[in-house]
C-alpha cells in the first residue's frame, strides 16, 4: 500500500493551539483598536481636524492592527 501523503482525505496531525479561539479573536480586535487609536492620534497631530485624513488613518490603522494580531496569533 502506498505511503503517499498527497492522497485525498489525508490530514496531517495538528497539535491543538495553546490559546483558546475566543482569546485569539480578542487579540485581533485588541490590536486593531490599539493601532486605530495610535493612527488617529498621529493623524490628528499631523493634519489637524481634517476628517478625510482622520478617516483614512483610522481605516489603515485598523487594517494594520488586524494584520498584526492575526500574524501574532498564527505564531502562537
Amino acid at each position: 500500500m502506498p505511503q503517499s501523503r498527497k492522497r485525498p482525505g489525508h490530514h496531517e496531525y495538528k497539535t491543538p493551539a495553546d490559546i483558546p479561539p475566543s482569546q485569539r479573536v480578542k487579540g485581533r480586535v485588541l490590536w486593531a483598536i490599539l493601532c486605530t487609536v495610535f493612527a488617529l492620534l498621529i493623524a490628528y497631530f499631523g493634519a489637524g481636524a481634517n476628517y478625510v485624513v482622520l478617516l483614512i488613518a483610522g481605516v489603515l490603522g485598523a487594517v494594520i492592527g488586524y494584520a498584526i494580531g492575526r500574524a501574532m496569533e498564527k505564531d502562537a
